[in-house]
This record gives structure tokens, sequence and C-alpha cells, in this order.
């Protein structure tokens, strides 16, 4: 009598193709869930250089000037809230704080602090960031 111990490779064809099926629709859902939670920490990210901004704006108050409209404001970059001590760094190298979505560099990104009935609001200069975090 003869002991055949093994797979037929119809067999092993099943398993592979039925492991390509489970493949195909694990990747992009992952990639998905991923893609989400970069712009998530991106959002979470631009809350924490508002915040910033606003803490630097109400410690240098006394240097805004009063625009044409009655409001003061003030055109400032990321790296001067890095620089103020206001927000703190990513990295201890150029770029010291980093999108979280591509890797790039948001040192630059100009926003403007402005006053309106004495309280301290920002805006930023880049519409993607309203139209990415869903901010009005």
């Amino acid at each position: 009598m003869k002991n055949n111990k093994g797979f037929t490779l119809v067999e092993l064809l099943a398993v592979i193709v039925i492991l390509a099926i489970l493949i195909a629709v694990a990747v992009p859902s992952t990639i998905s869930i991923s893609n989400k939670l970069k712009t998530n920490m991106y959002c979470k990210k631009i809350d924490s250089i508002e915040t910033a901004a606003r803490l630097y704006g109400e410690d240098r108050k006394e240097s805004f000037t009063e625009n044409y409209d009655g409001n003061s404001s003030k055109k400032i970059t990321v790296m001067d809230l890095i620089n103020s001590g206001d927000l703190k760094k990513d990295n201890n190298i150029a770029p010291y704080i980093l999108d979280p979505r591509d890797n790039s560099g948001m040192d630059d990104m100009e926003l403007i602090v402005y006053i309106k009935y004495n309280r301290f609001y920002v805006h930023f200069n880049d519409e993607k960031i309203n139209s990415t975090c869903d901010r009005t």
C-alpha cells in the first residue's frame, strides 16, 4: 500500500489563490486607514500650531499694530513659534515640524495672528488646511 503524504499541485494553487484574494482585500483598506490616521495627525498638528500662535499673541500683545479695520494683526511663521518657545520641535534638525502625510517641512508655513473683540484668532494662509481639517 502506497502512502502519499503531502499536497497536490491543485491544493497548493487553491491555497495561493485564496491568500491572494485575502491580500487584495486587506491591503487597500489598510492603506486607507493609514491615510486617515496621517490626516488626523496632521489636523492635530495644525491645532497645536494654532494654540501656540494664540499663546504667542498673548505674550506679545503690545507688538500688534492696529489695521485699517480697527483690528490688530501680525504675520508670523511656524519657525517664529519654535524660536519663541511656544511650539515644541518634532526634530532636532531642520525641518523641525514635519507634515505626517509626506514628511515635508512645515517650518515656513505662514499664519496671521489677529485680535478681534479682545480675543486672539489665527488665520492660516493655506486654504488646503481648511478643506483638509474641516475648518470653517
